[in-house]
């Protein structure tokens, strides 16, 4: 019996490796293929990952509720190497006014949103009001890995063409305000929804009370943010003063000033997370600082290009996971309130508090639109969860799983078949 169980686990092992292959391939190489088709690249795996769970693969689907410590370091890299690569391709010089747009995202429509998903959470899910702030908390950020399809180009590239999929070639191209308001929001909010989730768990744990806001407030609003953008700046600038010196006329040289950018990014994330600050705001400011390190300078285009390559191995890997889970059926538990409340959170929540939050913005309406609605959902949310009860438990915790698999789900099929329809309208109504 036992050897059967060896034999049985071995064949399911070996299934995975060549689904991780697949997998892997089809990030490298659909992409291009697929830049202006309503088929997007992480459809396609989480379609390999679903058929495989249907049919080859004899997994618990329970591991989700109880391997929490592990799923939390794998979300957790996933995170941290988006972060990096969203922040080096940003072009834009940082500034309020440049920036308005991620600024209001971030101020108001990711408040709006916490509030939002909260109250629904709490009425239409019957979650505790504890448990509700988590599911807002963690739902509310936009997700940096899953977004690269509606993001910038890489460095000094401007913005994708859509009919043909290749990208501007002249430094400095101004690029889409939409793209650009979706890469900015999703590499700062990762970072600041994080005190709203400690928030949840002050809350569960000790109750709410004016002690424990101003604790909050002090710790974990003021001097976690401080310290993650005071070390992100300072190492990120430092880094583009080394790195930026490192030849990169040779394939060694390149290689080596691809390496350094992951490095950079478990540097920067360990040295902000000893001191208790946060490390993806961290990650996130130190690739804006180094970007902004001679910014026309051929390396970035090195630093990106390896962490770009890193990013699409570790979202083709977690997209086919998801895919696996559903397909071994982990939606069959969730029920009728669960599945509103996700639809609730992609076809309303998101969008009404985009809008709200970009009013007076001088956007045209159809960018507000579109900011609004493709405010993609995904492994960060993921993260913030499992951080979160491995922790703190909550009541009903398992419920706000259920909710974010399912907005995963949606997020992943509407975004991926809507976003290039939308952003190719968007550029029609430029060119004419």
């Amino acid at each position: 019996m036992k050897f059967l169980e060896n034999l049985e686990f071995f064949a399911t092992y070996k299934i995975l490796l060549l689904l991780v292959g697949l997998a892997i391939l089809a990030a490298t190489f659909l992409p291009r293929f697929l830049s202006s088709s309503p088929v997007s690249m992480p459809m396609i795996v989480l379609g390999i990952g679903v058929i495989a769970g249907l049919l080859t693969i004899d997994i618990d689907p329970g591991f989700m509720y109880s391997k929490t410590k592990i799923l939390e370091s794998v979300t957790e890299i996933a995170v941290i190497i988006a972060l990096m690569e969203a922040g080096l391709k940003i072009d834009r010089l940082f500034g309020w006014k440049t920036w308005r747009i991620p600024w209001r995202l971030l101020s108001i429509t990711m408040l709006l949103t916490i509030l939002l998903i909260w109250l629904t959470g709490w009425w239409i899910g019957g979650l505790v009001p504890a448990t509700a702030l988590l599911l807002g908390a963690v739902m509310a950020p936009t997700d940096p890995v899953l977004a690269s399809d509606i993001q910038v180009a890489a460095p000094n590239k401007g913005a994708k063409d859509e009919e043909s999929g290749k990208r501007e070639e002249e430094p400095h191209t101004e690029e889409d305000e939409v793209r650009f308001s979706l890469t900015s929001e999703a590499g700062l909010n990762d970072g600041l929804a994080f005190p709203f989730t400690y928030l949840a768990v002050f809350i569960a744990a000790s109750g709410f009370s004016q002690e424990v806001v101003w604790s909050w407030l002090a710790t974990h609003v003021i001097y976690k943010i401080a310290v993650g953008v005071g070390i992100g700046y300072f190492v990120g600038r430092l880094a583009g003063k080394h790195l930026l010196s490192i030849s990169a006329y040779s394939d060694h040289s390149r290689a080596i000033s691809g390496l350094a950018s992951l490095a950079l990014t478990l540097i920067l994330y360990g040295v902000t997370e000893l001191p208790a600050g946060y490390g993806f705001i961290a990650v996130f400011v130190g690739a804006l600082a180094l970007r902004r390190f001679d910014p026309d300078h051929s390396q970035h285009t090195h630093l990106h290009g390896f962490i770009d390559k890193t990013q699409r191995i570790m979202t083709a890997f977690m997209i086919l996971a998801f895919g696996i889970v559903l397909g071994l059926g982990f939606l069959s538990g969730v029920t009728m309130a669960e599945m509103m409340i996700a639809v609730l959170i992609v076809f309303l929540i998101r969008p009404l508090s985009g809008v709200l939050g970009l009013l007076g913005s001088g956007l045209p309406k159809k960018e507000i639109g579109a900011i609004s609605f493709l405010g993609l959902r995904g492994i960060g949310s993921l993260y913030y969860f499992y951080y979160a009860i491995n922790i703190q438990e909550f009541e009903g915790q398992n419920s706000v799983l259920n909710i974010m698999m399912v907005t995963i789900l949606l997020s992943i099929v509407v975004h991926g078949v809507l976003s290039p329809v939308i952003m190719k309208r968007l550029e029609s109504a430029k060119t004419k």
